[in-house]
């Protein structure tokens, strides 16, 4: 039989972006088995948007509970024998769907696809270059994360679920799990559309911080995981906060910059080169920096 592929749209005050997102699931070539957006909490019509942008779309409301519980609401409420996330600022390419649905099979748990990034920046991702040992390894993906939850198809029987206890990194802890306990194919086109705008999560100055926090929990919580391999994610982790503060600095976004080298100054655990640099670097006050950036501007002009 052709894969029933149940469709699940956490939204919560997602109203901007919504229609744009549930468009490009009714666009799809292969016709998902059904559609479930789970509106938590929202305060904007998100959910009378869904109830009104086509009959066939069934609405789950529950009070504000994070994106984890919603997600794994639709999970549990879905009927089809695969799962399909997609975020309420994302969007499909037309095919996506059928490219994915050949390879749900007996041999496969999961299905991925490569991914592009649109809105206030842009750009693709290709992730079929690295070997897939490396790929699918604890430190890569808790490092480099080759996934994004639009992009993923899974089967709805894997014992894999969001984890409800932080609400920070949830994907990325479930991205992890999946790396522990399904088989995973990779769909090289670039299918899924993953919006960058400044309300995102991923704006947030702390946002890295948060994150680092709750893979230290995650870590707690899967004593499977070799003590090597956590060591190594964690290393990498705080590497990746060293470089996102050179980038906040050459980019002039203070805030997350200060938040950032002051996590560094203050953790004890392993530090790269790099994280020990960005560590015992002064920066002036922020006026000279504006000053410089407007003479440079005069110049270049």
């Amino acid at each position: 039989m052709p894969p029933r592929i149940s469709v699940v749209i956490p939204v919560y005050n997602g109203a901007k972006y919504l229609r744009e997102a549930l468009a490009s699931v009714m666009e799809q070539t292969y016709k998902p088995f059904e559609i479930i957006v789970v509106d938590d909490g929202s305060t904007d019509g998100s959910a009378d948007i869904a109830k009104s942008f086509a009959e066939n779309i069934i609405v789950l409301s529950q009070a504000n509970r994070g994106e984890s519980a919603a997600r794994n609401l639709g999970i549990n409420a879905a009927s089809g024998d695969w799962i399909a996330f997609l975020d309420a600022d994302d969007i499909w390419h037309p095919k996506k769907l059928e490219r994915q649905s050949v390879h749900c099979t007996a041999e496969t748990d999961c299905i991925h696809t490569n991914f592009f990034y649109f809105g206030i920046c842009e750009g693709k991702v290709d992730v079929s270059s690295i070997a897939k040992e490396v790929r699918y390894s604890i430190p890569h993906v808790a490092v480099h994360n080759p996934f994004r939850i639009s992009s993923v198809v899974i089967r709805k029987d894997l014992p894999v679920r969001f984890p409800e206890w932080t609400q920070d990194g949830e994907d990325l802890l479930f991205f992890l799990d999946l790396c522990l306990k399904a088989r995973i194919r990779l769909v090289p086109e670039f299918l899924t559309g993953y919006r960058v705008h400044e309300e995102g999560q991923s704006r947030k100055p702390d946002m890295l911080i948060r994150r680092f926090a709750a893979l230290i929990e995650y870590f707690k919580r899967r004593p499977e995981i070799c003590e090597c391999d956590a060591d190594k994610a964690l290393t990498g982790f705080v590497d990746q906060i060293a470089r996102q503060a050179v980038l906040a600095r050459y980019t002039r976004r203070w805030d997350e910059y200060r938040c950032l080298k002051r996590f560094l100054k203050e953790y004890d655990g392993t530090l790269s080169p790099l994280a020990r640099q960005v560590r015992r670097e002064m920066v002036g006050p922020q006026f000279l920096y504006t000053l410089k950036d407007a003479f440079t501007k005069v110049f270049r002009g």
